[in-house]
């Protein structure tokens, strides 16, 4: 029965499409057009906050007596549009005749409902940058949502601080992120996206990332006791391996090296039960580059690339040599169904099923 492991995409060129949108409670009031090539700090939607709601029912000022007698013809305005202190909303009738529910102050229309006209006063501006650099391939919700097209190196993680952040990539210096406390300035830091290759064990680094007014942290793990002191970062903060003290797995080390000072998307999303949303890090290239999109379809095989996610081979990853279809037993005295791997340094070990996943890439032959 074919085998289906869990995914972290992990690869060095991939196409994605990625969502950008309003908070659920904002009106949009303009969005780019579908099919525009827009730049990372690029603003793509602009909508309005609720604020105060006002509801003035309609029925009297307009004559009538039943809500269903309110036609689409008679709405001077559409869902989201400012409307001023004596603009008319509703109009029947014309010339000297007609009748019009006017609004009274200056606000936003934020619909219809029955007879009653519903409007937003004093609405907060809101507008939505791109963060992904990339082409607008549509529109949906009534223009609250984007949906963006990318290409670039992807690196999917396992906690964010839930904020992102588009800057470019600097791997820590070598003797870590630690030496550069102090009073100052480090110009090859100071803006980046810094990318550490051991674990937070103080707060040492979240104080250099002030200092040094860097624009992401990017970890392989964290102790836990400082998730809540991550949270309160106004930086992203995001792990690609987990809580504990887990180092940076070796095909993560060599894409992160491989593209040291490139710019990059991070997306330090916080995982949530009901969500599939993962924290990444999507390094942009040319949108003009083909690039497949991301395999996570496919069951285990021969050829599959894979990470190994528990001791004693964690970090390692390697090509699937030979799926086992009878139990071996494991050091500790389990006998589990499993595959071999061939590493990247050409040894051969067997691994459990349950220890290995796929990385979104093609099964090579």
């Amino acid at each position: 029965m074919p085998y289906y492991p869990a995914n972290s995409l992990i690869v060095p060129a991939v196409t994605v499409r990625r969502e950008r949108h309003l908070p659920s409670s904002a009106i949009s009031s303009w969005a780019i057009r579908e099919g525009s090539t827009v730049a990372a700090d690029e603003v793509i939607i602009r909508g309005l906050l609720p604020a105060d709601f006002i509801v003035i029912n309609a029925l009297k000022p307009l004559g009538l007596k039943r809500a269903e007698q309110i036609t689409e013809e008679m709405l001077q305005v559409s869902k989201g549009n400012p409307v001023f202190e004596g603009d008319p909303i509703l109009t029947i009738g014309k010339g000297r005749r007609a009748k019009s529910l006017k609004s009274p102050t200056n606000a936003v229309f934020a619909r219809l409902e029955g007879g009653d006209v519903i409007l937003q006063t004093n609405p907060d501006p809101v507008d939505v940058v791109a963060m992904y650099p990339g082409k607008v391939t549509s529109l949906r919700n009534s223009n609250a949502t984007a949906l963006i097209e990318t290409a670039g190196a992807l690196l999917q993680g396992v906690w964010g601080n839930g904020k992102i952040a588009y800057s470019q990539l600097r791997l820590e210096p070598r003797d870590g992120i630690e030496s550069l406390l102090g009073d100052t300035l480090v110009p090859e830091y100071r803006g980046l996206a810094v990318v550490m290759t051991h674990p937070i064990k103080s707060d040492v680094p979240f104080k250099v990332a002030q200092q040094q007014a860097m624009t992401a942290i990017i970890a392989p793990s964290m102790r836990s006791e400082f998730r809540q002191l991550a949270l309160e970062q106004s930086i992203p903060v995001l792990l690609l391996e987990g809580f504990g003290e887990l180092d940076l797995s070796e095909i993560v080390y060599n894409l992160m090296r491989d593209n040291d000072g490139r710019p990059a998307v991070i997306n330090a999303v916080e995982p949530a039960r009901w969500s599939a949303d993962r924290p990444e890090v999507m390094i942009t290239l040319s949108t003009n580059i083909p690039a497949p999109l991301p395999i996570t379809d496919q069951p285990l095989g021969v050829g599959s690339l894979v990470r190994i996610i528990r001791a004693p081979l964690r970090g390692k990853s390697g090509r699937v040599k030979r799926l086992i279809d009878t139990p071996r037993q494991v050091e500790n005295g389990l006998r589990l169904l499993g595959a071999e791997i061939e590493l990247t340094n050409g040894q051969i070990h067997f691994v459990p099923l349950a220890n290995l996943e796929m990385l979104g890439r093609a099964v090579e032959g």
